[in-house]
């Protein structure tokens, strides 16, 4: 009988050579967004929560934007980003590290902005780090928020958690990234806020951690961005059931350290054509930063990583879970995504009680690194939506 069961398990993953080559996440350079695992949900999640009265949150109901005035188009736009928009950003940036769960030593950045008026919290996608957001941190301190960003575990200088090398995305379970986030709010974030709002701006994987986050402990934010969200993960041609069965029997049989078939460590060498965003200029900027730094370099996804992913986006659109977030949220999704299913944003935009979805119809996954014509009037929208 167990051999039986064991041939059969062989058989499952021998057809994960097929059907897991499909499943879609991106690459080193524009990484997907995590999950977090079922079982874990609510386990390992505290329940301590930290109450933040709005009595105590100052107010600023200024919404005007003069984005023309800053913009950093495509054009010259290395150029722009080394000689404004980075002495900028360093000029007011603080760094550190936190203890996360088991230890983790995790990396974050903080900017003071000049007359803040709010604080602005930014939760990367999968395979990312900080370095990805340096023109999104500039817009936010130039129209007045505070910035404050982590680098989410076996993610850039938070350090691997690779298992097949030190370049592949591992992690034990999804609550990890909610608490080690929850950690950053309460250690760095809400005690350098001076009392002024919270909001929060999450991408893809990201967008993964900041919608549970909200779920679990609803009392930080007072608005959330939700850029490209992971709340499905897509899994190209192959029905869903199908690939978690494969991820699962991967897991059961020892093999959660392994990269899922079909993905690899991290490699220089990517087509354009395959990245997650239309502007060549903002794309190759990326890439040659990363290229240039080993500790941001990552690879693709483990099996175990991909269980999570699927689980926790499980969790994320359930209405019971999804409905507990009541504060306004704009969710925008990209109508060209490789990356992530629209199907998961459309259920969590119906069950959350005051979430607006934002359909950008011709924008590839990270939209915020988009050609001008596409990220500029999205920048002038989410800012004026913290900013009212």
């Amino acid at each position: 009988m167990k051999n039986n069961f064991l041939k059969f398990g062989i058989c499952i993953l021998a057809a994960g050579t097929i059907f897991c080559s499909s499943i879609g996440f991106h690459k080193t350079v524009y990484g997907t967004d995590t999950k977090r695992s079922e079982d874990n949900s609510d386990n390992g999640i505290k329940e301590s929560l930290n109450e933040i009265s709005d009595t105590e949150i100052k107010r600023d109901p200024d919404s005007g934007i003069n984005l023309d005035s800053f913009y950093i188009s495509e054009d010259n736009y290395k150029e722009n980003m080394n000689n404004i928009v980075m002495p900028y950003i360093e000029n007011r940036m603080k760094s550190g590290y936190i203890d996360g769960i088991d230890n983790a030593k995790l990396y974050y950045e903080l900017y003071n902005a000049d007359d803040a008026k709010g604080n602005i919290v930014i939760s990367h996608g999968y395979t990312e780090s900080l370095e990805k957001y340096h023109e999104m941190i500039y817009y936010f301190l130039k129209s007045g928020y505070n910035v404050f960003g982590i680098e989410h575990r076996g993610h850039g200088r938070s350090g691997s958690l690779g298992v097949a090398d030190k370049s592949q995305i591992y992690v034990n379970s999804f609550s990890d990234y909610i608490e080690d986030f929850k950690t950053f709010m309460d250690e760095v974030v809400v005690p350098n806020s001076n009392g002024m709002e919270l909001y929060l701006y999450a991408h893809s994987m990201g967008g993964a951690i900041g919608s549970r986050f909200l779920e679990v402990y609803p009392q930080y934010f007072s608005k959330a961005v939700l850029n490209a969200p992971m709340m499905e993960v897509d899994t190209g041609n192959i029905p869903d059931f199908i690939a978690k069965v494969v991820v699962k029997a991967a897991v059961a049989f020892g093999q959660d350290g392994k990269y899922v078939i079909g993905k690899k460590p991290f490699s220089p060498c990517y087509s354009f054509n395959s990245v997650g965003t239309s502007s060549e200029n903002r794309w190759t900027y990326i890439n040659e930063l990363i290229n240039e730094n080993e500790e941001i370099q990552r690879g693709e996804a483990s099996y175990k990583w991909t269980d999570e992913a699927f689980k926790v986006t499980k969790e994320i659109t359930k209405k019971e879970n999804a409905s507990k977030v009541t504060i306004p949220i704009l969710l925008f999704q990209a109508g060209d995504d490789a990356y992530v299913r629209p199907g998961g944003q459309n259920k969590f935009a119906e069950y959350a009680q005051n979430c607006e979805l934002v359909k950008m119809d011709n924008a590839k996954h990270e939209i915020y690194l988009e050609n001008d014509d596409i990220q500029k009037p999205y920048i002038k929208q989410l800012i004026e939506f913290y900013n009212n």
